[in-house]
């Protein structure tokens, strides 16, 4: 049997990222809605990134298509990821520039994550996978825009899957 003070240091960190968790969310507001997405960044000093996504919104599910970009980096990366969209009204708040600060050092694999908002209140917090070689650290802005005549009834995946369609 082990003493119980071993124990309190494990205890301690699990009360912690549970309670900055909780916070995370409250701070945002109410989850409305959920995106899958896969991204391409290359940078040369100023970077570019381009990507499309599917967002889950109601019963439905719409095509998005992602460009922007950022400064100060080098590397090309690939990234999948997914993001919890927060206080989402109207399906046309998605649309907009998104903002967000972000570093990323990739070599071979790595995560990355960040929270992005737009002029409308709307936040997307996120977490991806990268591939590649880039290391970055740079203010992003990211422009979405939704096909609402390429939607379909679906229901958010419970772990977005790739290729998406």
């Amino acid at each position: 049997m082990r003493p119980a003070f071993l124990y309190a240091p494990v205890i301690l960190a699990a009360g912690l990222l549970a309670t900055h968790s909780a916070w995370a969310a409250d701070a945002l507001g109410q989850p409305t809605a959920k995106i899958c997405f896969t991204l391409r960044d290359a940078a040369l000093a100023g970077g570019y990134s381009w990507g499309r996504g599917r967002l889950y919104f109601g019963n439905h599910s719409y095509p998005v298509k992602i460009t922007g970009g950022g400064a100060v980096g080098i590397g090309y990366s690939k990234l999948k990821g997914e993001g919890t969209v927060y206080n989402l009204a109207r399906l046309s708040d998605i649309n907009g520039t998104y903002w967000s600060v972000r570093a990323e050092a990739t070599i071979a694999r790595g995560r990355n994550v960040a929270v992005l908002d737009n002029n409308h209140g709307v936040d997307i917090k996120t977490t991806m996978r990268t591939s590649g070689a880039h290391l970055a650290a740079a203010v992003m802005r990211l422009t979405l825009r939704v096909d609402p005549g390429r939607e379909r009834v679906d229901t958010p995946p419970a772990t977005c899957s790739f290729p998406i369609h």
